[in-house]
């Protein structure tokens, strides 16, 4: 008997759901004991305009933070993507770089960076609170890898590997990150109905080292003098989370388009979260977006609070064949409860 691709997909990721949902058990417990909490900004104004809420259909090189499995999908051979956005305040921000090839045969690669500028910080120890008078820059990159594949003309998978490093002053950390993503397309054989499940930022513990860590004995203890103790710090989880995301892609006519989507995401860091998204296209070149997050409320000693920061999020998106070339010009606004809200732009360009 012949066994249809749909259940194999639908087994697949039955299976890959299950997988996700034993890493991230126990997600209320951990609230702010995570470690490399980079991952957890994301990267793109048409991903971040939408919520992040698009794990099911997205495509391309953007695709790459939401769901890797979407790089596949992309309908260019070589694909270059920049995005940036604004962090804390104006002097600091994130920026992020990718690239990415369909080898015919082989699948699709594409190499990412995503780096974080701080401007300066005063320095402070346990004598001088009011700062030493020196200053530093925090070094925060993640570098990564990804490969994708069709499986199908409905399925499509991925994963990405993260290289992560830090260096605070005189304090480093570095470890690995691994997502891994799927997608199919047609669910319950209803064409532009699309199923996404990722399960992101896998790993070990992270642990921060370095000359930093080491104290004068004689400030302790006067008996000791002149000897070093070395501090060592703990070592803290990744952030690891499951998302499970629906979307579907409405045509009404050949100059509109609407598309709609969902997602809930598991953590062990922080409350789920659960995400609405959508995007009007008009003529395939004008795109314009809305989205709104919220999380699951936990009582604290405190007050009821979920420690979800982000508002609302809109953006507009252009699109226009120059030749072999497409350019898309994306923009998102995005509010924020503290240090003000948030502006991101990206070009993307695929030949």
């Amino acid at each position: 008997m012949r066994i249809s691709p749909g259940y194999i997909a639908a087994a697949f990721l039955l299976a890959f759901a299950l997988m996700g949902s034993v890493a991230v058990a126990d997600g209320g417990n951990k609230e702010g004991t995570s470690a490399a909490d980079q991952l957890l900004v994301p990267v793109g104004a048409r991903g971040i305009a939408l919520g992040s809420a698009y794990t099911a259909g997205i495509t391309g090189i953007e695709a790459i933070y939401y769901n890797p499995a979407g790089l596949s999908g992309s309908l260019h051979g070589v694909e270059v993507f920049f995005s940036q956005m604004n962090g804390l305040d104006n002097e600091d921000g994130i920026s992020f770089f990718g690239v990415g090839n369909n080898f015919e045969g082989l699948g699709h690669i594409a190499f990412t960076i995503k780096s974080f500028s701080f401007g300066d910080i005063l320095i402070t120890d346990e004598r001088q609170v009011d700062g030493t008078g020196a200053v530093y820059s925090p070094t925060v990159l993640t570098l990564g890898l990804t490969y994708s594949r069709a499986l199908t003309d409905r399925i499509r998978s991925g994963f990405t590997v993260n290289l992560i490093s830090e260096q605070f002053d005189r304090v480093s950390a570095s470890g690995f990150a691994f997502d891994v993503g799927v997608q199919y397309s047609g669910l319950a054989g209803f064409d532009g109905l699309e199923l996404g499940v990722t399960l992101r930022h896998i790993g070990g513990n992270m642990r921060y080292d370095g000359p930093g860590l080491l104290r004068v004995v004689n400030e302790i203890d006067a008996d000791r003098d002149g000897q070093l103790l070395s501090i060592e710090a703990a070592g803290s989880q990744l952030p690891t989370s499951l998302e499970i995301g629906l979307a579907y892609n409405h045509r009404i006519s050949e100059t509109h388009n609407l598309l709609f989507m969902t997602s809930f995401e598991n953590n062990n860091f922080v409350n789920d979260q659960y995400r609405f998204g959508i995007e009007y296209l008009f003529s395939d070149f004008l795109a314009l977006r809305g989205s709104y997050s919220l999380a699951g409320n936990e009582k604290t000693d405190f007050e009821n609070t979920t420690g979800y920061i982000f508002g609302p999020a809109f953006g507009f998106g252009l699109q226009q064949w120059t030749g072999d070339v497409k350019l898309y010009l994306d923009y998102a606004y995005r509010l924020r409860d503290v240090f003000g809200d948030q502006h991101i732009i990206s070009v993307r360009v695929g030949f």
